[in-house]
């Protein structure tokens, strides 16, 4: 830290002893002792809240990203397409007038005609009907 050698640290002890004289130099160095150490606790001190500063920022940011990755998850995107691929072409049909993006003009045409078609009323089976041989024997 100091580029201090053993003939300046001998110069420096010589002056203290003249200057403060003998019976009070074990004072003055565990008075001195204690000032540096008050000083680096004080930089430990302020050296542990920059780090603590430093953690909570970047754990703000990391829970950022998470919760943009649970927004955007291309994942779970895919699970839904997985779990419910029939409510994805049910609503296609349903809208023809909104065509999926990137399918051909006659495509098209054919979720319209199937939504038309979707559309009609089912015809309704009466009691009354005649029955086939072959419901008849299934029936049986």
């Amino acid at each position: 830290m100091f580029d201090i050698g053993w003939t300046e640290l001998l110069l420096l002890a010589a002056l203290a002893i003249i200057v403060v004289g003998p019976k009070d130099l074990p004072r003055m160095m565990r008075k001195i002792g204690q000032y540096t150490a008050k000083m680096r606790a004080a930089a430990r001190e302020f050296q542990r809240s920059f780090d603590e500063m430093a953690r909570e920022s970047e754990l703000d940011e990391l829970r950022q990203q998470i919760n943009d990755m649970k927004i955007n998850n291309p994942i779970s995107a895919v699970k839904d397409a997985i779990t419910h691929p029939l409510d994805a072409v049910g609503k296609a049909l349903k809208e023809p007038e909104k065509p999926l993006a990137g399918l051909p003009d006659d495509m098209v045409a054919d979720a319209a005609e199937a939504a038309a078609i979707e559309a009609e009323p089912a015809p309704q089976s009466s009691d009354t009907e005649e029955t086939t041989p072959v419901a008849k024997d299934a029936a049986q």
